[in-house]
């Protein structure tokens, strides 16, 4: 059965490097022999839409982890919200948040993906 996976990036934290950090997304699920379902890039005008939007896209792709360049990618409590649907991977430190790390208080702990 193939794991997929949702990607996700936001262009204005990227930069002129955001082709870079899309092909990091595809390069890092394809060590760990997952598919790439999608890549959705948000967008920093609308950040709560953005975090529902990549909710549903996971639950509807039945993406088991969202995988993104860095945790900056991200808005505060974004992490602790998206737990709850699937796991989130940051490609630059190979840190995995699930629902499993999240402390009582919502804040994420986390630990690193084994490789």
């Amino acid at each position: 059965m193939t794991n997929y996976v949702i990607g996700f990036l936001r262009r204005d934290v990227s930069g002129d490097r955001w082709q870079g950090d899309q092909a990091r997304i595809h390069a890092f699920a394809e060590q760990c022999e997952w598919s790439v379902a999608l890549v959705y890039y948000g967008d920093p005008d609308r950040p709560g839409a953005v975090i529902n939007r990549l909710m549903n896209l996971a639950y509807a792709e039945y993406a088991n982890e969202i995988v993104a360049p860095s945790a900056n990618h991200f808005e505060p409590g974004d992490i602790p919200a998206l737990v709850k649907i699937a796991d989130v991977i940051c490609v630059d430190t190979g840190t995995r948040y699930s629902i499993a790390t999240v402390d009582p208080t919502g804040l994420p702990a986390s630990h690193r993906v084994a490789e």
